[in-house]
């Protein structure tokens, strides 16, 4: 996997962002205001770990004005008002700046070097308006061994569903041919049936969501033999973790001919064990995976954790970037990579 370097390309990004049609829908009449350099200043900010809230991306913008303007090599002119700042970014087509951003800055992978992403959904808390229970949501896929955001989308709770969406990302960006785990929403027939048609790998949890066929897999799995064990233990945050894999072999269980083609090989059992160390407080969990991967059972077990590692990344957008609170009524839209 490759990123390409920002310092290789920055100025033709610049230039770029300059001359691309269609990213400024600003009326040309009265433009005072350099869109590109806007643009690469609230990136700088966001990069050096502004919290998502304007007035703290303006003062950075102002504190670095003359310094990015040196660097870009245009006229220091007036930096744009704290006022203009969210009518101006209001008037950038998303579409055109995505689709820069990744074609420049974005993450490439081979079909033969696969990675594993978790998909996430979640609300936008501060996009549900007065009166209504639903708002704005956003499914990303996340990588899991650096916690990248390398594609996303956007759907409207109160009318859509997440499954679509992962499904929407699974076909159009190539992540169908990586490998990529998912809570136990996206566990239906039609969605594991897109990875495993395209060379894909997938480790997705089996909840009630699947009534029937979570039935069949305990029955299945209490009279079988484990293929292997793994255990292993955790100690943070006041607390000591162990955790018990069992993966079992499922390839030849009878299942409703809808789960045919998605070719379910592996089933993981994982027993989580808690104690709280100032009072000895202990709490029991089991939880359920299936695969179609098959005899990888120390990649499988680093998945399941690093699929909940993402939960983590979703606390620090929610806190230092203020995710929760994004406001916006714009039509969703993808982001992608080159496979």
């Amino acid at each position: 996997m490759n990123m390409q370097p920002c310092q290789e390309d920055n100025r033709s990004f610049f230039k770029k962002l300059q001359n691309e049609k269609g990213l400024d829908l600003r009326d040309n009449r009265g433009k005072r205001h350099d869109l590109a350099v806007i643009l690469v200043g609230v990136m700088l900010a966001l990069l050096s770990n502004r919290d998502g809230n304007l007035s703290s991306i303006h003062r950075y913008l102002q504190n670095h004005y003359e310094r990015l303007a040196e660097c870009l090599g245009v006229e220091k002119k007036r930096v744009v008002s704290r006022s203009q700042l969210p009518i101006i970014l209001a008037q950038v087509s998303v579409q055109v700046f995505d689709r820069l951003l990744l074609a420049h800055y974005g993450i490439k992978l081979n079909e033969e070097e696969q990675k594993w992403f978790a998909t996430r959904g979640k609300e936008l808390r501060g996009s549900i308006e007065t009166g209504r229970r639903r708002g704005q949501a956003i499914v990303q896929a996340v990588l899991h061994e650096d916690l990248r955001v390398a594609a996303q989308d956007y759907y409207a709770g109160e009318k859509e569903s997440e499954v679509p969406i992962v499904r929407k990302l699974l076909k159009e960006t190539g992540l169908s041919k990586q490998k990529v785990s998912f809570d136990a929403l996206p566990c239906q027939a039609a969605t594991l049936e897109i990875i495993t048609r395209e060379g894909g790998k997938y480790l997705v949890g089996l909840k009630e969501n699947q009534k029937q066929l979570k039935r069949q897999i305990n029955l299945a799995i209490a009279n079988e033999s484990c293929l292997m064990s793994i255990k292993t233990q955790e100690k943070g945050h006041g607390r000591i973790e162990r955790r018990n894999y069992h993966f079992f072999d499922v390839l030849e269980l009878e299942k409703d001919k809808r789960w045919k083609d998605c070719q379910i090989k592996t089933a993981i059992k994982v027993r989580r064990e808690r104690i709280e160390i100032k009072t000895n407080k202990t709490s029991l969990e089991e939880s359920f995976y299936l695969s179609n991967e098959v005899g990888k059972y120390e990649e499988l077990t680093q998945a399941i954790r690093g699929h909940w590692q993402v939960e983590t990344n979703n606390h620090i957008r929610d806190v230092s970037l203020k995710e929760d609170r994004m406001r916006s009524k714009k039509r969703s839209y993808s982001k992608r990579w080159e496979v």
